[in-house]
């Protein structure tokens, strides 16, 4: 008995010895977990459907980042004020950055293509460093895997060489989704895209597409703007535009009302990272089919 219970015991403590690692939001966590396997708790701080711009960590969160050692940012709206906080509540709190190196769209070290299939400058979806919405392009969340990798090594020491490996993999994984991505949009007559929010600016970017935002700089859309999208995409014979479970759905309907278009839903911080990107892909496939 007092071996069953010693076992027990140390079986509770290894477990509590895993370090915790903070993120911002779902793409992270699912990044993270590939990368760390089992040897780290990944907490994301952001929930599934919840809208980053209006975000507030609740007591439990701040609690559990106060034991966390390793909290890893991507440059959303909401996590310099958290920073702040947690160095309060946790100086040993390592604060790492996933979008190191990273030239964003909108940031004083990224030139800014005008017009509206990247936004325009000082939207509110980006921050004063430029729109942080890079896991949505491959070659950047390769970028991400690898700025990762060098943040855990610190945190987990002792499982460098499976890092290694499990970097390659990750890498490897991301490639071969972006690969049936490229497949899958190969041959689009339509390049045109409409959703709500500018989040998809790398996304589209990346695979030649035109990005049309139904949102105005950050807000419910004029009347005047509305009017704008709907030229555009009847010109473009746009067939279906794109929701998020973000944002208010019903300027999307208004939209696909009058352009005779259908609405398909897309969430852009599903963590499911390679079948978020896929199930994109295929809904702009079938929107453009005959």
């Amino acid at each position: 008995m007092r071996f069953c219970a010693l076992f027990l015991l140390l079986a509770v403590l290894g477990v509590q010895a895993r370090p915790v690692v903070f993120v911002s939001i779902p793409p992270q966590a699912w990044l993270v977990k590939r990368l760390a396997g089992d040897a780290a708790e990944v907490q994301t701080l952001l929930a599934a459907g919840a809208n980053p711009h209006t975000y507030e960590p609740d007591s439990r969160q701040l609690r559990k980042l106060s034991e966390a050692s390793l909290y890893l940012t991507v440059g959303m709206p909401f996590e310099t004020p958290l920073i702040t906080r947690a160095a309060t509540l946790n100086p040993s709190l390592v604060v790492a950055a996933m979008d190191a190196g990273i030239a964003k769209r909108g940031s004083h070290v990224h030139g800014h293509h005008e017009g509206h299939d990247h936004g325009a400058p000082g939207h509110a979806c980006c921050t004063a460093g430029g729109d942080p919405h890079i896991w949505l392009a491959p070659h950047l969340m390769c970028v991400m895997a690898s700025n990762t990798v060098t943040a855990l090594e610190r945190t987990l020491s002792t499982s460098r060489p499976g890092l290694a490996e499990r970097l390659t993999a990750t890498v490897a994984e991301i490639q071969a989704t972006d690969v049936t991505v490229r497949e899958r949009l190969t041959g689009l007559r339509t390049r045109t895209w409409v959703v709500y929010h500018p989040s998809w600016s790398y996304f589209a970017e990346s695979y030649g597409l035109v990005l049309l935002a139904v949102e105005e700089e950050g807000r419910t859309p004029s009347a005047r703007h509305l009017a704008s999208v709907i030229r555009q995409a009847r010109e473009a014979g746009v067939r279906t535009v794109f929701a998020e479970p973000q944002y208010d759905r019903r300027p999307v309907v208004t939209l696909a009302r009058q352009i005779g278009a259908r609405v398909e839903v897309i969430d852009p911080l599903a963590e499911a990272w390679p079948e978020m990107m896929r199930d994109v892909a295929a809904k702009l496939a079938a929107g453009d089919a005959p």
